[in-house]
């Protein structure tokens, strides 16, 4: 696999007709993650438009690689052996953010590789009332659609409208709406691994500026006291389980806030961040997931499901391998 990914990018260098975007051999992952962790990857390609991605599904069919949908690396955990396959970095795509007409109505249009910040941004600028539950969040508008990202104030199911995505295997577009848009707690039930976000469609709610504006302000203050957001982490790594108990509280409970393995810990700010003090492996950080997922279990009868992502094969979301 590695001879043949790297042969078919060496015979087909891309002109100015094929491929815009950028191509990166054995580049650490460490540079594309929030969490600064992991060796390196065969070949990273960063598609610019949907002729991109056309040229890119040759590469994938053509060579039967495996593969990983790579958006901004807010809350993905690389190997510390790397990947040798292809990662598509998804941030140099379609980032526009407007308003639209759609068959419903207005609504509000995002290019997959928007930034949850300035989507944040636009709507308080504007008056789109509903974006607020996503302040702080970091990220991209493709990942936290897959993803169901939000907190307890609202979540990506709550506002979506419409989803178009490219199926890499073919390179044809394909839309998800309405009763096809299925959600659940941080994950969605539509999308398939071969498939990677182009753009969403929004629901238009109008509200005050001021208002908006003064909510993301107390939202970001609010993160910025209560999360290590100085530090590497991938965000939250546990979803809340069933129950009465939050992630946090469950490791609070087994007393493993600041719990440190190499150069791994759980913050001590907020005990569901695993911290990158600075030389982590991605092994340090299992281990401490593989700790508090057992103790859990045995001493609280919980089960401890993560949120983060792990970019192996075995990994439930953003990894495909060709069949």
């Amino acid at each position: 696999m590695r001879d043949g990914l790297q042969n078919w990018f060496d015979a087909r260098r891309p002109g100015p007709g094929d491929f815009s975007g950028s191509i990166l051999f054995d580049s650490p992952l460490s540079d594309h993650t929030y969490y600064k962790i992991g060796g390196s990857a065969r070949v990273i390609v960063s598609p610019q438009n949907s002729r991109d991605l056309l040229w890119l599904s040759r590469a994938l069919l053509e060579t039967g690689t495996d593969f990983f949908i790579l958006g901004a690396g807010t809350n993905v955990l690389a190997p510390d052996e790397g990947f040798d396959g292809l990662i598509i970095k998804t941030g140099s795509l379609d980032k526009t953010i407007v308003e639209a007409s759609s068959a419903h109505g207005q609504c509000i249009r995002t290019g997959a590789a928007a930034s949850l910040s300035k989507l944040v941004s636009a709507a308080a600028e504007k008056g789109w009332s509903g974006f607020e539950c996503f302040a702080g969040i970091p990220g991209l508008v493709g990942g936290a659609v897959a993803m169901n990202a939000g907190t307890s104030s609202g979540e990506v199911r709550d506002l979506a409208l419409g989803v178009e995505c490219v199926d890499l295997f073919s390179g044809k577009p394909i839309s998800y709406c309405g009763p096809d848009l299925l959600f659940s707690y941080r994950k969605n039930g539509f999308l398939r691994s071969n498939e990677i976000i182009s753009s969403v469609r929004w629901r238009l709610h109008r509200g005050d500026p001021a208002t908006i504006s003064s909510t993301v302000a107390r939202y970001l203050s609010r993160r910025r006291v209560c999360h290590p957001v100085d530090q590497p982490s991938c965000g939250s790594v546990f979803k809340n389980p069933s129950g009465t108990l939050k992630a946090w509280q469950v490791i609070e409970k087994l007393g493993l806030r600041g719990q440190r393995v190499g150069g791994a810990q759980f913050s001590e700010k907020h005990c569901n961040f695993i911290i990158n003090l600075g030389n982590a492996l991605a092994s340090d950080v299992r281990a401490l997931v593989a700790l508090a997922r057992s103790r859990a279990h045995a001493e609280l009868g919980i089960t401890l499901e993560e949120e983060m992502l792990y970019m192996d094969p075995n990994s439930a979301s953003g990894f495909s391998k060709m069949r």
